[in-house]
């Protein structure tokens, strides 16, 4: 299963701007946060993150909500970069996603093999 997502960059700032960090820590998980906070482009991770929440949601053919929220999904890298999710703490090797960006946009696709 399939699943595609992608967001304005400005939305994103808008809503960082607005509601600080009550908006990113509904977005990101505690370990996501540890990587945020060292960044310099937050706006383009957050973005990323929220897009790619969303397209794991689309994949898994149940949105965000009940027992998906976007701070139960972490999205982290591996030793060699590529990323790993974790639903509820818990790996799930059979879903993969791609994360993309551009000037004013964040893109990502993902990917749910064996279900």
């Amino acid at each position: 299963m399939l699943g595609c997502d992608i967001i304005e960059l400005s939305r994103i700032r808008k809503s960082y701007e607005t509601y600080g960090d009550k908006f990113v820590r509904r977005i990101l998980s505690k370990e996501e946060l540890e990587i945020f906070l060292k960044r310099s482009n937050k706006v383009e991770f957050l973005a990323g993150r929220f897009s790619a929440k969303e397209a794991i949601s689309k994949a898994l053919k149940t949105g965000i909500r009940g027992n998906l929220s976007f701070g139960g999904i972490s999205i982290l890298p591996d030793e060699f970069g590529a990323l790993k999710i974790y639903i509820n703490g818990e790996l799930k090797e059979n879903i993969q996603v791609s994360i993309s960006h551009c000037k004013e946009y964040a893109m990502s696709v993902s990917m749910i093999k064996n279900v």
